[in-house]
């Protein structure tokens, strides 16, 4: 005897912390007939049927010899009742899907101990007697789903193959479809037959019905239909096309095809077909590319027109002699056309070169008048003259050497002729300007031409009432004014000394130009060609161009200031950058080059704690550095302002640092804005951001890890970098809402606070605002010991002092505001008024322009 025992929890819903194992169902299940690919059996609480969890036990787990007994133990989740009722049903696929075999339930739910297990059975009674895999249909037990409908025979199961080889076979069910799967076997219906054709009682392949007049009646006594033919017999094979019809061995009626071969016209194809219903012969129409005789001699061009009919086009009459009709009518007896002559007032062409006014006379004949030449050839000509017979051509005697002429241009003058018919000239083109010169030639239309003047690059010049430059292509660039009102560069100069002509500079992605050292241009990859710089005795970098157009941000930094000089238009559609930045490792262009008096001064240091540095002067002076905690150390001295004027070219100034005591780090005071002109020849239109704003200086801070500063020991804040100085000038100056003009200064840093071994670092400043005249605010941090900076000069408004430290025991003082720019505004012809919406802060400059 063999069992399998599966002993444990089945119910796999819940973690195994979740079973209660202290009491259980001892199930024995036995199959003694049929072996189940697949068992599930099912728990679940009987007094909440809801609740319920099964196991599937595969064939490899089960025995198969002749007691066939599974023993396992049933357990209840925590969560459940004492009552569990258990189900097993049996599959014949591996995974126990689709439907069961059979299924068979406990008679009544088992009452559980508290410890112990209740034993219980159940019995699978599907039978397999003939042991092909398939349990039997048992039409008594409704709980039994057998699919094998003959148990006694290992051949006969659902989905086996027929065997139709014997007699015994013929009424054999092989695939259990209710139907007999071999031709020759019993039957009462077409449904009871695999083939579907039950014929006089047998199954056969077909319905053996397929009488016709060269067949008899077909007869099926072994599952095979068979026909007799009349071979030979007379028939009629339903066609009108074919003649002497009769049955041929295969039962087929056939006859021999009528033979259509005599079309009714030239315009129908030889080969014609029979109309099987009609039996009359059809012939194809010849296609309309086929030639034919339509037998009329007034047509030419005869094609069949594919209706089976030949036609020509009617024959044209016209193209008649010069003085008869174009309408004539064709002669059906001839085919030749007739014209009618034209009447008298009628032109034509009689062939005579020296006649002229040619008309018809009547009668079909033309006629002209002698030609009279008396039009001149040309101012040297005589005005009479005589015709050539030949050619038609009238001939002229030329004019004496002495008599006067034209020759139609204006580049010469005066003309006269020179006896053979010539009109001489003499060249007369002044240049417009020292610029271009004379080519000794008129263009086609009689203009004088002008190349470029040679050794005249660089001069100045006036052309059509307006100064200017001459350019290398010899063209008087106009700059309304020869020489900028600031003085900081000579446009004449520039030019003068350019080797090549000036090229458009067109900004279209992100570019820096760097004026320290040798000047460089870097740009995100838009293919930017560097156009040529001049560095001045002055120490500024001017950037000589024809035409300038900003579509993208271009940053302005280096050494020294920067000087745009636009020969031509300039449009700013972005921003040019040339402001300082306290997060950024570069600085505006020239920022801090000439500084003498205007930086913040740097804070002092007493009693352990730093004072603020001070702000950088320019327009304004810059704001004072506040004192430390106790007053004991005053704040960095504020810079001076810068005289009016923007000449030299010069950047904003760095704040002071603050004062730092040992062991603390000082506030650095922000780089002042950079220094930057735009002077345009032309029309300067402002859409963009252009600042030369001043960064923000830093809060006081604390020394690098593991380091750290003394007990009670604060460093004061950097002061404010001022903004610098700014000018754009042109001859039209064009200021959109959307422009942002400014030089701001900026903010203080925070002085650091200290308590004890607490160190609170001051922040940073803010930058000057690039895009707004709203003062940069003063670092102020969360702590309140270090004094917080003062605010930077933006607008109207000046920079702000920094503010003293607080605090018993260490506190820094804020770093001075830095002050604003100038900002220079300058159109020499017009300048529209400043729009509402553009910012331009502080307020500008606008020298001897007009601006607005």
């Amino acid at each position: 005897m063999r069992h399998a025992w599966i002993v444990g929890s089945l119910l796999l819903l819940a973690a195994c912390s979740n079973k209660a194992t202290d009491s259980a169902v001892a199930l024995t299940v036995k199959y003694q007939g049929y072996t189940p690919l697949c068992l599930r059996v099912t728990a679940s609480d009987a007094a909440a049927s809801e609740r319920k969890s099964d196991e599937l036990i595969t064939q490899s787990k089960l025995a198969t010899d002749e007691d066939r007994t599974l023993i396992l133990a049933v357990y209840r989740e925590k969560s459940w009742s004492q009552q569990l009722q258990v189900e097993v049903a049996s599959y014949a696929t591996a995974d126990c899907t689709g439907d069961a075999i059979e299924t068979r339930r406990l008679a009544a739910a088992v009452t559980l101990p508290e410890k112990g297990s209740v034993p219980a059975a159940l019995e699978l009674l599907a039978q397999d007697v003939d042991k092909d895999g398939h349990a039997a249909s048992v039409p008594g037990d409704s709980a039994i789903k057998g699919t094998d409908c003959n148990d006694s025979r290992a051949a006969v199961h659902p989905g086996a193959l027929a065997v139709c080889d014997g007699s015994d076979n013929l009424n054999t069910d092989f695939n259990c479809d209710g139907k007999l799967d071999c031709n020759g076997g019993g039957c009462s219906s077409d449904a009871t037959c695999g083939s579907g054709f039950c014929v006089a009682g047998i199954c056969c392949n077909s319905a053996c019905n397929e009488q016709s007049q060269c067949r008899s009646a077909g007869v099926c006594s072994t599952g095979t239909c068979v026909y007799t033919v009349a071979t030979g017999a007379s028939c009629d094979d339903g066609s009108a096309c074919t003649t002497g019809d009769t049955c041929s061995g295969d039962g087929v009626c056939t006859g021999t095809p009528k033979t259509c071969n005599t079309p009714p016209g030239q315009c129908h194809v030889a080969a014609g077909t029979c109309n099987s219903s009609t039996g009359a012969c059809e012939y194809s129409p010849r296609p309309t590319t086929d030639a034919c005789d339509d037998g009329s001699q007034c047509t030419i061009n005869d094609r069949c027109n594919g209706n089976g009919t030949c036609a020509g086009t009617p024959k044209t009459c016209n193209t008649p002699p010069q003085c008869r009709d174009a309408a004539g009518t064709c002669n059906t007896t001839t085919g030749a056309c007739e014209y009618p002559p034209k009447n008298t007032t009628e032109t034509c062409d009689d062939g005579q070169p020296c006649t002229e006014g040619d008309k018809c006379n009547g009668s079909g004949t033309c006629a002209g008048t002698p030609k009279v030449c008396n039009s001149s050839p040309g101012p040297c000509f005589e005005g009479t003259g005589t015709c050539d017979t030949a050619s038609g051509v009238c001939n002229y005697a030329p004019k004496p050497s002495s008599a006067s002429c034209s020759d139609g241009q204006d580049c010469t003058s005066p003309d006269t002729c020179n006896g053979s018919g010539g009109c001489v000239s003499t060249f007369n083109c002044p240049p417009p300007s020292i610029c271009k010169e004379a080519l000794p030639a008129c263009t086609m239309d009689g203009k004088c031409q002008f190349q470029a003047a040679a050794g005249q690059a660089g001069k100045a010049c006036v052309e059509s009432g307006k100064a200017g430059t001459c350019l290398a292509d010899g063209t008087c660039q106009p700059f309304q004014f020869s020489y900028s009102v600031t003085g900081n560069f000579d446009p004449v100069a520039i030019a003068s000394n350019a080797s090549t002509p000036f090229n458009d500079l067109n900004i279209s992605c992100d570019t820096t130009f760097d004026s320290s050292g040798t000047p460089s241009w870097t740009n995100s990859g838009c293919g930017l060609t560097p156009p040529a710089h001049v560095v001045t005795g002055d120490g500024f970098v001017v950037v000589p161009v024809r035409d300038l157009t900003v579509n993208a941000p271009l940053r302005v930094v280096g050494a020294r200031p920067v000087i745009l000089a636009v020969y031509g238009n300039a449009t700013l559609n972005n921003n040019i950058l040339a402001h300082s930045s306290h997060t950024e490792a570069v600085m505006g262009a020239g920022s801090g080059v000439v500084c003498s008096g205007r930086a913040g001064g740097s804070g002092n240091v007493s009693n352990a704690d730093g004072s603020g540095g001070g702000g950088a002067g320019l327009a304004t002076e810059g704001g004072l550095g506040g004192t430390n905690d106790d007053g004991s150390a005053t704040g960095g001295t504020k810079g001076s302002l810068l005289p009016g004027g923007f000449t030299p070219l010069v950047g904003g100034c760095q704040g002071g640092s603050g004062g730092n005591p040992a062991g603390t780090v000082a506030g650095v005071g922000g780089n002042g804005g950079g220094a930057l002109q735009i002077s345009v020849a032309g029309t300067l239109t402002l859409r963009g951001v252009v600042t030369v704003s001043g960064a923000g200086g830093k809060g006081g801070g604390r020394p690098p890890a593991p380091a750290s500063p003394p007990s009670n020991s604060a460093a004061g804040g950097g002061g404010g970098g001022s903004g610098g100085l700014l000018v754009l000038e042109a001859d039209d100056l064009v200021v959109d809402p959307s422009a942002r003009v400014t030089a701001n200064g900026g903010a203080g840093g925070e002085g650091a606070g200290s308590r004890g071994s607490n160190y609170y670092p001051g922040s940073s400043g803010a930058n000057g605002s690039t895009d707004s005249a709203v003062q940069a605010l003063g670092g102020h941090g969360a702590a309140d010991d270090g004094g917080a900076g003062g605010v930077g000069g933006a607008g109207s408004s000046s920079p702000g002092n920094g503010v003293s430290g607080s605090g018993s025991q260490g506190g820094g003082g804020g770093g001075g505001g830095g002050a604003a720019g100038r900002i220079l505004l300058r159109g020499v012809t017009s300048c529209a008024a400043i729009p509402a919406g553009a910012i331009i802060s502080p307020p500008y400059d606008k020298g001897t322009g007009t601006c607005p």
